[in-house]
């Protein structure tokens, strides 16, 4: 009989790696509050080792004295060597079923569960899936047949029928944040995927799923078609976090906020209407190119200080290539837009593309340099298992190596460009330099900066990602 749950977010093994963002461990909060809905006499405990930045063996007597039936660990690629140790701590002292998920056992079952000491792997979304697994495992019934799930049969790895996505998000109930300790979140110190922060008492929410875009290097975590909550129910979640949680900022973290456009400019609506003091922003990025004046002025009413848009490249081959397929001239007219607003705007951008040339990566880099963004990240591209990148380069022949707990993106990792490792990483360099250490550029950002203390900490980040 399962009496106790435990849910696990992994930390990383090196207390000295960089993590660029940490926020609430939302599948494992979606995960409880689905889990309470249907079995709400059983006991669920989630333990954050991203937030309490600790080795899994500091928690090992407080499971103990919790004594769970049932262990579910959540891992990114760049938390999966924790995942697993914490899977062997689990096993060699409490000695009960480990079942991982996220996005790391979602593209690498076979990997995950090569680790005898998990027994199970959730892919894809997992509310639906790990429900109806507790209850198998509850009855002592088989598991073959439960879509969503990988598994050893007779010995052999078993990968269950992908689970259909869930089609209405309203549905599922909000996350569980009372099981987390959402207090530690408000430290000024802490990178809430935003180098910026207007307030302390800061919360991520989801308002959709998925991305309709095919980008070449994004994972397929939750499918190609956008879900997206009604704008009521999301609105609800922050007056909940606003009233109960003491919350007075909110960063969206969708893949594609801005997809459906009228919707985005409901939830804009419904913010203003509700008289929520809230500031809001939007570090995960938004689709650039689909933003008109009315959704600027709507989302500046809202309270929204700061937006990312994700651009990639500066070459619309690349970004044909990619599958990107952003309109660049519309993109630069809209960065201009919402600075003019009087919102800091962040652009993401990537190097070593498949086939990239030297003139490509200049293209980039002058689109960057000539445009009105505040700040921008340069990354290196990191070819994930399970994306159509990862899939060329071994057709190209290229070996993909990179450090499994770096998140910075500043590592090469595999250079699938014409130019030599040499000239990317100088051309990665030097795209910092050129963009952040012009005088007008540091003026616009110390204008723009909602909160000018911040200033000193918003470049150490990038010093200390980028340069050092």
């Amino acid at each position: 009989m399962i009496k106790r749950i435990v849910l696990i977010e992994s930390g990383v093994t090196n207390p000295g790696s960089f993590v660029y963002h940490v926020y609430p461990p939302h599948g494992l909060m979606y995960i409880a509050a689905c889990l309470r809905a249907q079995r709400p006499e059983i006991e669920i405990k989630i333990f954050d080792l991203m937030i309490r930045k600790q080795p899994e063996t500091a928690i090992l007597e407080e499971l103990k004295e919790f004594s769970p039936d049932l262990a579910g660990i959540h891992a990114m690629h760049f938390q999966a060597k924790f995942a697993h140790r914490a899977a062997a701590m689990i096993k060699d002292h409490l000695k009960v079923p480990v079942v991982i998920g996220g996005p790391y056992p979602s593209s690498d079952a076979e990997t995950a569960l090569a680790d005898a000491n998990i027994d199970l792997a959730v892919r894809g979304e997992g509310e639906i899936t790990f429900v109806e697994l507790v209850e198998r495992l509850d009855r002592g019934q088989d598991l073959s047949g439960l879509a969503g799930l990988s598994h050893r049969k007779d010995g052999q790895l078993t990968n269950e029928q992908d689970r259909e996505l869930i089609a209405d998000l309203d549905q599922i109930p909000f996350p569980a944040w009372d099981l987390i300790e959402l207090e530690k979140f408000f430290d000024w110190k802490v990178l809430v995927q935003n180098e910026l922060r207007w307030q302390k008492e800061v919360a991520t929410i989801f308002t959709s799923r998925a991305c309709p875009y095919g980008c070449i290097f994004c994972h397929n975590m939750f499918g190609k078609k956008f879900r997206a909550r009604s704008p009521e129910n999301v609105v609800s979640e922050m007056r909940l976090l606003h009233d109960k949680y003491g919350v007075r900022e909110i960063h969206i973290i969708d893949d594609c906020f801005n997809f459906e456009l009228e919707r985005a400019k409901q939830i804009c609506r419904l913010i203003i209407a509700s008289g929520l003091d809230l500031k809001l922003a939007f570090p995960n990025g938004i689709r650039g190119d689909r933003l008109d004046r009315e959704l600027v002025d709507l989302l500046k009413a809202a309270g929204v200080y700061k937006l990312t848009v994700g651009v990639e490249s500066g070459s619309e081959r690349v970004q044909k290539m990619i599958r990107k397929n952003i309109d660049l001239e519309k993109l630069k007219a809209n960065i201009e837009m919402v600075a003019k607003a009087g919102i800091f705007v962040h652009g993401f951008f990537m190097m070593g593309f498949p086939g990239e040339t030297a003139a490509e990566i200049e293209q980039t880099i002058a689109f960057a340099v000539s445009s009105k963004l505040h700040t921008a990240g340069f990354a290196l591209l990191k070819p994930f298992p399970k994306t159509r990148v990862r899939e060329i380069a071994e057709e190209m022949g290229k070996r993909v190596s990179f450090e499994s707990e770096d998140a910075t993106y500043t590592q090469l990792a595999c250079n699938l460009s014409q130019v030599s490792d040499e000239q990317l990483l100088a051309y990665h360099r030097s795209a910092y330099w050129k963009f952040h250490f012009s005088p007008s550029r540091l003026w616009r950002i110390f204008w723009a900066t909602p909160r000018k203390r911040m200033l000193p900490r918003v470049f150490w980040a990038h010093l200390r990602t980028k340069f050092l």
